[in-house]
């Protein structure tokens, strides 16, 4: 089986992440380890590695960001397939930023290369954002 077909297995057998309360939020999130569990199993029985990489990070302030890449490689063929640029933002006053960004941003990779069905709604359509483009406003989800 090429490391392609794996994958498609992966997208398709796994479950649904359910997104929960997280202590000091008024909003339900996806935490890092449901997403890993979730994923767990079955890269195991497919006998895929992912290896995450950081391309670049930065900080100004309290905001870290970090953009990452990952090696998917099937054990068994050697076969490799690189996926990235995947970028996480971590906002903390201490030394935690970029452990939350390189987290934020691998949890991202994995739902999106696994095309993850998440909760019932994204965050954004929950909130009023409001975005500025040349002079124009906007309200409403990103």
């Amino acid at each position: 089986m090429t490391l392609d077909e794996k994958l498609f297995n992966i997208t398709h057998n796994i479950e649904k992440v359910v997104q929960k309360r997280a202590k000091g939020m008024t909003w339900n999130v996806t935490m890092w380890n449901d997403v890993a569990d979730t994923l767990r199993s079955e890269l195991h029985m497919e006998r895929i590695l992912i290896v995450p990489h950081v391309l670049s990070h930065s900080k100004e302030g309290n905001l870290t960001s970090a953009t990452l890449k990952a090696d998917i490689i099937d054990i068994d063929t050697k076969e490799v397939k690189v996926v990235g640029n995947y970028v996480g933002y971590g906002f903390d006053n201490q030394d935690k930023g970029i452990g939350k960004a390189i987290t934020y941003a691998y949890k991202y990779l994995l739902m999106k290369t696994f095309m993850m069905k998440v909760g019932l709604e994204e965050e954004s359509e929950l909130n009023k954002v409001t975005v500025e483009f040349e002079n124009k406003q906007s309200t409403g989800g990103l």
